[in-house]
């Protein structure tokens, strides 16, 4: 294996951060932690990642400041969002300036609300496991790196399809929010750049994305969704300590089915964690999500942490 490989492989692959944010809660990990496809690539190499999320929003938050429900009749107030999703990706380096990837999430949400009606606060709640939205994405690079320790930067573009379901209802029958469905029913486009590089033993990178739908079902439109990380990677020993910090600005959904006031918000998040390899070409990650800046619009529920746990794969 040589050292090209070798470093590149000591970073855990995922690929775009999904999208996240909304009254209700539904989310997906904001983490960036996809500096394996920047690194210098190598022809024919196939990559797997399987990873799973836990986050937990349970906390009402009106701009950047905690609050409680306001019992306002015929509104409903939040209670929690439990999301614990699957994602899979999978990228193949068509040649040296050319990465090509799919990532298929599976989505587990559990959701509990009080509507306030006439007859006083009636209890709903959600369930269920589906088919998120699926994204094909492009790296391609614009440099001539032949190694690790060269700077490499390069293009992103992909889309975002409408996979995922957008009429889950619970067992009463009642149709789930827009932003809590498992997809947003909307195609969008992606777009952004990436610089990566070494500093002494340190490998570092930096990406920024932005997500417009282009394409909309049933008076729904997410907002547009800006996202700028910077991360860091260092070896202790066979263990590689990992840092980033992670910015995110999302707009307001528009739309009749869409709540506007109560959606989108900047966040910015402080992410550690460690990727351990487990022989051959395999290796274990994980990383904490912890919020350092959450101002949303309106109320919305927000998580006070988010971890992820993954194995990534290459053949």
């Amino acid at each position: 294996m040589n050292l090209a490989r070798q470093t590149s492989f000591a970073l855990p692959l995922l690929l775009l951060p999904l999208a996240a944010g909304a009254s209700c809660g539904s989310a997906f990990c904001s983490l960036n932690t996809d500096w394996d496809t920047q690194a210098p690539w190598q022809d024919d190499a196939t990559r797997l990642d399987l990873r799973m999320e836990a986050i937990s929003q349970d906390q009402l938050r009106s701009g950047t400041d905690k609050t409680t429900a306001s019992g306002t009749l015929g509104e409903h107030d939040e209670i929690r969002t439990r999301n614990r999703n699957l994602v899979a990706s999978l990228s193949h380096a068509f040649s040296p300036s050319l990465n090509l990837a799919l990532q298929v999430p599976l989505v587990s949400r559990d959701h509990a609300h009080v509507f306030n009606g006439a007859g006083g606060p009636e209890p709903e709640s959600w369930d269920f496991t589906r088919l998120g939205d699926v994204r094909v994405l492009a790296h391609l690079r614009l440099d001539a790196a032949q190694s690790a320790h060269d700077r490499s930067y390069g293009l992103i573009g992909g889309v975002k399809l409408p996979t995922g379901s957008i009429d889950v209802r619970n067992t009463a029958g009642e149709l789930a929010e827009r932003s809590l469905q498992p997809g947003s029913g909307s195609t969008d486009l992606i777009a952004g750049g990436f610089v990566s590089g070494r500093l002494a033993q340190a490998s570092w990178h930096t990406q920024l994305n932005w997500q417009h739908a282009v394409s909309t079902r049933q008076d729904y439109q997410p907002g547009d969704r800006v996202s700028l990380d910077a991360g860091v990677s260092y070896p202790l020993g066979a263990v590689h300590a990992l840092a980033q910090i992670n910015l995110l600005w999302r707009g307001h959904d528009t739309g009749l089915n869409a709540e506007p006031a109560d959606s989108g918000g900047k966040y910015v998040y402080f992410s550690p964690g460690l990727a351990v390899p487990l022989g051959g070409d395999t290796q274990l990650y994980g990383l904490v999500q912890l919020p350092l800046v959450q101002n949303v619009n309106g109320v919305q529920l927000t998580a006070d942490w988010a971890a992820t746990v993954g194995l990534t794969m290459r053949f």
